[in-house]
């Protein structure tokens, strides 16, 4: 439950700091499909950026982009940190037990 308010906290701040620059839309961090919105919202703009050569800052828009997709994981009751670490946790441990 601590990982989704830190995320959403981190979402927050990244909405308020590229709201007017990408003209987005208000947020609720607890809503998948306006978090979707937003996410569509920053690739239009990276686009259009790309496009007419305007400088952005990518690597701020890629954070932003991936601070949303883990928000609406842990929305959707999965947390990919978690999953990693335990991923590896049972690697090692089936690897302890084989004779090679």
């Amino acid at each position: 439950m601590n990982r989704i308010k830190d995320a959403q906290k981190r979402v927050a701040q990244f909405h308020q700091t590229f709201q007017e620059q990408m003209n987005l839309p208000q947020l609720d961090v607890t809503s998948i499909r306006q978090l979707k919105t937003v996410l569509d919202k920053i690739y239009r703009f990276e686009h259009r950026c790309t496009l007419k050569k305007i400088k952005y800052s990518e690597p701020l828009c890629i954070e932003f982009r991936g601070a949303i997709a883990d928000l609406m994981l842990l929305l959707d009751n999965f947390d990919l940190q978690e999953a990693i670490a335990n991923r590896d946790n049972n690697t090692q441990t089936k690897n302890i037990g084989s004779v090679a």
